[in-house]
């Protein structure tokens, strides 16, 4: 690719142009004074420029001394340097660049080789050492495992020697203890046929007793049985008359008149006195709110109720009775 001219020189020569074009501008108008020190400025102008854009002199016409005296001169701009482009490199560097590469290359590619030539002959000669050991663990594991099995064999053949002993000891130990559990067998039976004798006298005498037992519970029970059922129709009997006596109560506390249809059923908690516990609720409602709110009335002014003589109070604690309005009308 072509290297890019920097403009800066192209621009500084306009410049230098431009300012030679002013001064000639000028000297047509002022006579300038020849003399030495025009020279050096001229000098310098000059050599401020590039020698291919400087102008071609021109002749510079002498006019009349004027009155007016000249300006004084202006200072010539400093030159800038003009950077410095390396040349491109010819095709002879390049080839002889490329040349030191390829050699480069080639030495390298070479020492990579012998290292893995290297490397691999050191490989061979660790895989070879590794054989030769193995050959050797072999060899010293064949020997170790000969002398393992003649060592199993000897282990094996007093092993069976001891069992044969053995075997023979169990033997005539098993015949000791036969002939040992035939005489206890013998012993053992006729024990066990007089404990039998003495079992089943034990279970007939058992048996007569166990009969009694039975007999005399059997009549116990069939008299708590009894009384109990006697208890039972006292307890409802008792009931009855605390059911009826606070019905009584309650008729009496009435004081008003509904549909002689009408009938609920109230459940009352009472304490051991007779107290009525919280308040009276109705089980069964009779369809009628005011008759309902009524009857429990009746009954909150009714209570207390005595409580019945002879009665657990478990079995008064809560009483559910019937009220109808026929009854309490009349009642």
């Amino acid at each position: 690719m072509k290297e890019r001219r920097p403009m800066w020189p192209l621009i500084l020569a306009i410049l230098l142009n431009a300012g030679i074009l002013f001064v000639l501008f000028w000297s047509f108008h002022v006579q300038l004074p020849v003399s030495s020190g025009n020279k050096p400025m001229q000098a310098q102008l000059s050599s401020g420029m590039p020698p291919a854009a400087a102008p071609a002199p021109q002749p510079v016409p002498v006019l009349k001394p004027a009155p007016v005296s000249p300006p004084p001169p202006k200072p010539a701009p400093k030159p800038v340097p003009k950077p410095v482009t390396p040349p491109p490199p010819t095709a002879a560097q390049v080839a002889a660049q490329k040349a030191e590469q390829q050699k480069a290359d080639a030495q390298a590619t070479r020492q990579k080789a012998a290292q893995i030539a290297a490397a691999r002959e050191a490989q061979e000669k660790h895989a070879e050492e590794l054989a030769a050991r193995q050959k050797v663990q072999q060899k010293a594991a064949a020997q170790a495992a000969e002398r393992k099995a003649a060592a199993e064999k000897a282990a094996a053949e007093k092993s069976a020697a001891q069992k044969a002993a053995a075997e023979k000891a169990a033997e005539q130990k098993a015949a000791q203890e036969k002939a040992a559990a035939a005489r206890a067998a013998e012993v053992k039976k006729q024990l066990a046929e007089q404990a039998a004798q003495a079992a089943r006298a034990a279970r007939a005498k058992a048996l007569q007793q166990q009969m009694a037992e039975a007999k005399a519970k059997l009549q116990a029970e069939a008299n708590m049985a009894a009384a109990r059922a006697q208890q039972a129709s006292e307890n409802q009997r008792l009931i009855g008359l605390f059911a009826q006596k606070i019905r009584t109560q309650v008729y009496n506390a009435w004081n008003t008149n509904f549909a002689a249809a009408l009938a609920c059923t109230v459940e009352i908690r009472l304490s051991p006195e007779g107290q009525i516990i919280g308040q009276p609720q109705i089980v069964r409602s009779s369809g009628n709110p005011q008759f309902d709110r009524a009857v429990i009335a009746a009954v909150r002014q009714a209570a207390p109720f005595s409580p019945p003589i002879g009665l657990s109070y478990s079995l008064y604690k809560d009483v559910d009775l019937k009220f109808n309005a026929e009854d309490l009308n009349h009642g």
